[in-house]
């Protein structure tokens, strides 16, 4: 290593060390230097001129220290206070809307400016990711309204309207009965279909939103939601409660629901299970659910990579709504497990 290369190193060291102790080897190297150049200069000026006074030497002291003082402190405190430049900079960019600003690093910098730069990058990022995770779940909570509403207008096209459309023709049946007989039976078939649209109306409303959920709680909700599944004969459904006595908050019951309900739904759909198992735990400042079945189950990898079909992505975005996490065990022809936990304080 060459002598320059040393001397370097020592400079950048120097220039490294905290402003505190900048300023303050700054001026002792200030007095130091003006005490040994002022007595040098003194005891020269008094062995050639001993006849003289020395007054002027007070001037000429006072006036060269001053202005090396400000030299130095004016040089010291303009390198050491760059960082700080930069970060006023970077601010200006991020107050600005740009999220983009960083600061940057230079190798002369104080240890502590340089870690404040540092915590100020990781801050902007650690915003700006949050700001893009943010219009995400903006754009998949509009996507979620309109397939809401495009289920529900499918539901009413497919079932109620067809209802109603057979109770027009059954009237007009009615109104063309010859005997008391006919008249009877359009009376009864017009019963029973008004009566299964009305039922159709009730279940598709309990979906959108199930009063029992807002009045009794979670666990009622998915144990009407469990008697539901039981009486239609589509999978035996099983549900248990632990540590429930008292109610979730109102925005992670609902979250809990709407996982449970689209688990559920795919359960119905697509595993062909003969079972499925519903457990709703409350322990430690953490609800949990899990919705297990012994269906066919499918290639996790696979699915996750295009989430949509089962609803998956619209299930983790619910839970990350409320602060949750989704976890999901799946393989083919070994059944699912889908697992939602969220703080319950």
């Amino acid at each position: 290593m060459s002598d320059g290369h040393r001397v370097w190193r020592f400079i950048s060291r120097l220039l490294r060390i905290p402003l505190f102790s900048k300023i303050l080897l700054a001026n002792l190297l200030i007095v130091a230097l003006g005490a040994a150049a002022g007595t040098v200069l003194t005891v020269w000026h008094v062995e050639t001129f001993p006849e003289h006074y020395h007054y002027e030497l007070i001037v000429l002291f006072a006036a060269v220290g001053l202005a090396l003082s400000f030299v130095v402190n004016y040089g010291v405190l303009r390198l050491a206070l760059k960082p700080l430049d930069r970060l006023q900079a970077a601010v200006d960019r991020v107050r600005g809307g740009d999220l983009t600003a960083r600061v940057d690093a230079s190798p002369l910098d104080d240890d502590r400016f340089a870690w404040l730069g540092d915590t100020f990058n990781q801050m902007v990022a650690t915003i700006g990711r949050a700001t893009q995770e943010s219009r995400r779940l903006s754009q998949r909570i509009l996507e979620a309204q309109e397939e809401e509403r495009q289920r529900v207008a499918r539901d009413l096209h497919d079932q109620s309207a067809q209802s109603l459309t057979l109770m027009l023709v059954r009237l007009r049946l009615l109104e063309r009965s010859e005997n008391a007989a006919q008249a009877r039976e359009h009376v009864l078939e017009l019963r029973e279909l008004a009566a299964r649209s009305l039922e159709e109306i009730r279940r598709i409303a309990l979906e959108l939103r199930p009063k029992i959920l807002e009045d009794l709680g979670l666990g009622e909700a998915l144990a009407w939601r469990a008697d539901e599944l039981n009486a239609s004969g589509a999978v035996r459904t099983t549900l248990q409660v632990v540590g429930m006595e008292r109610r979730l908050p109102k925005d992670v019951e609902l979250v809990l629901y709407r996982v449970a309900q689209e688990a559920l739904t795919n359960v119905t759909r697509h595993s062909r299970a003969r079972t499925a198992r519903l457990l709703v735990e409350r322990r430690d400042g953490l609800v949990s659910l899990t919705v297990e079945d012994d269906g066919d189950g499918f290639d996790l990898a696979a699915t996750l990579a295009d989430p949509r079909g089962l609803g998956l992505s619209g299930m983790r975005e619910r839970m990350t709504l409320v602060g949750g996490t989704l976890t999901i065990e799946s393989a083919p022809g070994r059944g699912t497990r889908l697992t939602a936990t969220a703080p319950a304080p």
